[in-house]
């Protein structure tokens, strides 16, 4: 069986919202983080958010203040909403690398974030 690719979701998926506000009342939020899918074997996925909107999705970009590194079975399982992001980082299944004041307040921020967007695919 085949696994399941990850790869709409930045290629489709989150190019279709940039521009948009992540959640209500975010417009100080202003970062760029990285998420690294481990058993994907690419570089990992840039994000950069400004004034609480998403504006940038890709491999290259701004320097990251921190990465996510996580499988794709549990990026997956969080894009959809089936597993909160501070579970998956609790169960271990999340690493936080680089700034983790920023990883923890991000972290805070995805919960919502994926709630307003799940992911269909």
């Amino acid at each position: 069986m085949e696994e399941e690719s990850h790869r709409p979701y930045f290629e489709e998926f989150l190019p279709g919202i940039l521009g948009k506000l992540l959640i209500e009342d975010l417009e100080s939020l202003s970062t760029c983080f990285e998420i690294a899918v481990t058993d994907a074997g690419e570089p990992p996925w840039r994000l950069a958010i400004e004034r609480g909107r998403l504006v940038h999705v890709g491999h290259e970009g701004p320097e990251p203040a921190c990465r996510f590194r996580l499988d794709r079975e549990t990026l997956l399982e969080v894009v959809r909403g089936r597993c909160r992001p501070a579970e998956a980082f609790f169960d271990r299944r999340i690493e936080v690398e680089g700034d983790i004041e920023t990883g923890l307040k991000l972290s805070t921020v995805l919960e919502p974030f994926f709630a307003r967007f799940p992911y269909p695919g």
